[in-house]
């Protein structure tokens, strides 16, 4: 027989607010690690993120760091093998981690103003002759890191359907970054580039052309580990959704608006895509 007492109550209160927040917390004095991959310096990532990390502590109660993977290998490595719990990443980290690994969940996507950041130009200096794609047949491109969607994958792939796949250029390298996609053309040291919109967006006063573009492709995300407490995923998610603060938002991305919802089919071009280039 249960015994009450006008005590009785608040414990029950008590008892069930501890079981709720051990199942929200991932484990007693553990902080989430949220993993990104080097698109910019150190400092400009934390400046980047640090907002919106800071928004998410005070949402969820839970104690989260930034940790900048050295590469994108890396940061694939380390979110599909479980050692990052959330993690920013672009179409192709997100393929490689969900088919390789599996053990990731979507949690947002990014939304830009005109879906700049969802969308790839073909860029070449302004004096160059180029009209077309096929221009670039025996010229020399600058790609970006080989796992990036929008400044290898895609613009590989573009430039194979134009009749230039990269055994009929003249040269090509990895520069690793959009930037220098776009630092390296205007240098002069390739012919032309693949880049995100957004980033072109940022030279647009330079001397450079828009060969071919814009092209969509996949958002954008912020990704969970599966094994998250599903409870902290719900919270997590909610949280990235009912953000409006500009403040946060633009530290992302100038042209961010919100995060929105987000499913595994929404990638499926990037899959087709890279299986394409990988089977060449």
């Amino acid at each position: 027989m249960l015994l009450m007492n006008r005590h009785s109550p608040k414990i029950i209160v008590l008892f069930f607010l501890t079981v709720f927040l051990g199942r929200l917390s991932p484990a007693h004095g553990e902080e989430l690690v949220f993993s990104t991959h080097p698109f910019a310096n150190p400092a400009a990532i934390h400046k980047t993120f640090q907002p919106l990390i800071d928004y998410l502590q005070e949402e969820t109660g839970v104690a989260i760091r930034i940790k900048i993977a050295p590469s994108y290998t890396a940061h694939i490595i380390t979110v599909g093998s479980g050692k990052a719990d959330l993690a920013f990443v672009g179409p192709s980290p997100y393929v490689r981690i969900k088919d390789k690994y599996g053990g990731v969940g979507l949690l947002a996507r990014l939304r830009m103003t005109d879906d700049i950041g969802d969308k790839v130009v073909i860029v070449s200096q302004a004096s160059a002759p180029f009209t077309s794609l096929g221009d670039l047949r025996g010229k020399t491109f600058a790609f970006g890191d080989p796992q990036s969607y929008g400044s290898h994958f895609l613009p590989r792939w573009l430039l194979g359907n134009s009749g230039v796949p990269v055994s009929a250029l003249a040269a090509y390298d990895y520069v690793k970054s959009h930037d220098n996609v776009i630092l390296s053309v205007l240098h002069g040291d390739f012919d032309a580039g693949g880049v995100r919109l957004d980033v072109y967006r940022k030279y647009a006063d330079r001397a450079l052309n828009v060969l071919a573009g814009p092209f969509l492709t996949p958002p954008h995300a912020i990704v969970c580990r599966a094994s998250l407490p599903r409870v902290l995923q719900d919270k997590l998610r909610q949280s990235l959704l009912a953000l409006r603060d500009p403040a946060v938002l633009e530290r992302i991305d100038p042209a961010m608006q919100r995060f929105e919802n987000v499913v595994d089919s929404d990638f499926d071009q990037a899959r087709q895509v890279i299986n394409a280039i990988e089977a060449r």
